[in-house]
């Protein structure tokens, strides 16, 4: 049998430095943070081949007192916390106390730091552990800090570090959080002799974001700012102009600290469902001020997790205050015609075409729909234009015309058939009726100021309303258009109605989870609200009686498991439907390349202009992009580029 040894100093330093220090960016993060826990106003990082050769760190921050250099190397010595109650009311990014002795551990240390009040600095001198001198120096107030041969004495630990360039990224895409979460600071980030960027540190998180990430991404950002009894929240959200593939631009800050909280990221993003394409993901810079005391960050090695009290009620409040603000802001498109911005194969795109793969479990749900959809809906969209003219879209795009007039006539309105001795005449008939005004009587009425003045000018390739305002051109895609005016007319008519229920001739017995059967024994009204009548049967199991019976044929039981792991979310079984409902929007809408006259064009702008989102189809396309007269002289070089 194994004896128990107690561990020496060395051994458990090096074990330590397993767990504070994975890579490179590691010492990067602890040692920046440092730097700005010292009141530092200037952070210079220097990096050589991923900062396996060398990482130097240069602060003009407080220092460190010399009698106290040596303790700074010991394991669990801080100067952030005496007890620990102090980690309710905790403010600084580090207090574990572990970070040099572990760095000192694995690597050569070189130390040279001072504090405003003593005359000289004191240079200090550690390799795998073990000080190799103490001196005083010449320096200036603040802490220098030069980390070398990293791991050269954990050969194996070295062996299985990234490539310099993978290495080399992950310290720069730290850097750029820190940098942007500290903008008061200015950061000069240097890597193999060569200055990358420096920041102005004057405060302005916005001027962080422009010398980082750029101007085309500062274009598209709405600044927020927002209290309320749990939290308060500042800083930027991106339009729907611009999206990443991944995840990597997704930046949340609690009390300066960068974190990364799944489900706060997941409900910002599901603030931006229909608002970007599916699969795309946001780009957003927020940082959160939050009682110490509501939340815990000691649950994380890194610290980059954290837990915080009344979790639920911050991320409902917060789900609803971004989705609110992004409805606000005028989500029109840009098009800029003056360079390409990404390369083909990058991440970032602007309007990426969507392609909706058809479902063929989905068809026969659609079949059963459409007989039910024909009174309940087309009712609805039974659209006026005048006394002679009536008309709706239907999935074929039909029009009803009155007898008085052949659909011939209508044609002459339409941009198809254009002869040139006709032309001004249809141009003064299509300028006429809207008379350079909103779409509603009263300016007043009108909800959004996108859509205030348009003067429709004509539609092109059977596919693309053109709008002039002022000095813009404003491009329309039809079926993006009907096609959002006809999910929200389904989704509020599903809404609307009351949930049938299916009952079962043999009921279903089901065995569920310890946990689901607590949600169901919980929530029994609320799945008997959405369609189901299930009853407990034995200890973990259920006996499903109805099922709900929706867009017209009975629902598999298997549904219970969607109401159950959104039981907190949802208020109707329609809510979980969303994709099929977007499906059926997008089958019935007009599509390209149907003909459509200019009246069914301006009415189709008016039902729109209603909507609760009239700027992005379900799928998130854009159904709106702008460019602007100056834009359109530079193509022909009438203003300088």
């Amino acid at each position: 049998m194994s004896r128990i040894n107690i561990l020496d100093d060395s051994t458990i330093n090096k074990i330590a430095a397993g767990e504070v220090i994975e890579k490179p960016a590691s010492i990067v993060k602890e040692l920046v943070e440092n730097s700005i826990d010292a009141s530092s106003s200037y952070i210079t990082i220097e990096i050589e081949n991923g900062g396996k050769d060398l990482i130097k760190i240069v602060d003009n921050g407080r220092g460190i007192p010399h009698d106290d250099v040596n303790k700074a190397f010991m394991r669990h010595a801080t100067s952030k916390i005496e007890r620990v109650e102090d980690l309710n009311t905790l403010n600084s990014l580090g207090f574990r106390g572990e970070a040099l002795a572990s760095i000192a551990a694995v690597s050569k240390v070189k130390m040279i730091t001072k504090t405003a009040d003593e005359l000289t600095a004191t240079e200090m001198i550690i390799n795998g552990g073990n000080i190799v001198s103490k001196n005083p120096t010449s320096g200036n107030t603040g802490t220098q800090l030069i980390v070398s041969s990293l791991f050269y004495n954990t050969p194996a630990r070295r062996k299985f570090l990234k490539s310099n360039q993978a290495e080399t990224m992950a310290i720069t895409d730290l850097i750029n959080k820190l940098a942007i979460g500290n903008p008061s600071i200015r950061f000069k980030y240097i890597n193999n002799k060569k200055t990358i960027f420096e920041t102005t540190g004057d405060g302005s998180a916005i001027n962080a974001i422009s010398v980082i990430q750029g101007r085309d991404i500062v274009d598209n950002l709405i600044e927020i700012s927002y209290k309320s009894p749990f939290f308060s929240v500042s800083g930027y959200i991106a339009n729907n102009n611009v999206y990443r593939s991944n995840r990597n631009f997704e930046y949340i800050y609690i009390n300066g600290r960068y974190i990364k909280s799944s489900n706060l990221m997941n409900i910002i993003n599901e603030s931006y469902k229909a608002i970007i394409p599916i699969n795309k993901y946001p780009v957003y810079f927020l940082n959160f001020e939050i009682d110490p005391s509501k939340i815990d960050v000691n649950i994380h090695p890194s610290k980059l997790e954290v837990k915080f009290d009344e979790e639920t009620a911050i991320l409902n409040e917060i789900g609803d205050y971004i989705r609110g603000m992004l409805m606000k802001k005028s989500l029109i498109g840009r098009y800029t015609p003056s360079k390409k911005l990404y390369d083909e194969d990058s991440s970032m795109r602007h309007f990426d075409s969507f392609t909706y793969e058809n479902n063929s479990s989905f068809a026969t749900k659609r079949s059963a729909l459409n007989d039910k959809l024909e009174n309940k809906i087309n009712d609805d969209v039974d659209y006026k234009v005048d006394d002679s003219i009536s008309y709706k879209i239907d999935d074929k795009a039909s029009y009803k015309v009155d007898d008085k007039e052949s659909y011939k006539d209508d044609k002459a309105e339409s941009p198809t058939g254009y002869d040139i001795n006709r032309k001004i005449d249809d141009k003064l008939d299509c300028n006429i009726p809207v008379e350079n005004r909103s779409f509603f009587d009263d300016e007043e009425d009108c909800r959004l100021s996108d859509f205030i003045n348009l003067n429709i000018i004509g539609i092109i390739f059977d596919t693309y309303i053109i709008f002039q305002r002022g000095s813009e051109m404003i491009l329309m895609d039809q079926h993006a258009a009907h096609e959002r005016v006809r999910f929200e007319m389904y989704m509020k008519s599903f809404r609307e109605s009351s949930v049938n229920t299916q009952l079962l001739v043999d009921p279903i017995i089901m065995e569920l989870s310890v946990n689901d059967i607590d949600i169901v024994r919980t929530n029994i009204d609320s799945f008997q609200k959405f369609g189901f009548i299930v009853e407990e049967y034995g200890l973990r199991n259920i006996r499903i009686l109805g099922v709900p019976n929706t867009f017209g044929i009975p629902e598999s039981e298997k549904f219970i498991f969607e109401i159950i792991d959104n039981i907190d979310k949802i208020e109707n079984p329609y809510d979980s439907k969303y994709d099929d409902i977007a499906e059926i929007a997008c089958k019935s809408a007009i599509k390209a390349n149907d003909k459509i006259s200019y009246n069914e064009a301006r009415e189709l702008v008016s039902q729109l202009e209603k909507c609760e989102n009239p700027y992005t189809c379900p799928h998130g396309r854009p159904i709106m992009t702008k460019i602007t007269k100056y834009e359109i002289e530079k193509m022909f070089k009438r203003k300088n580029a």
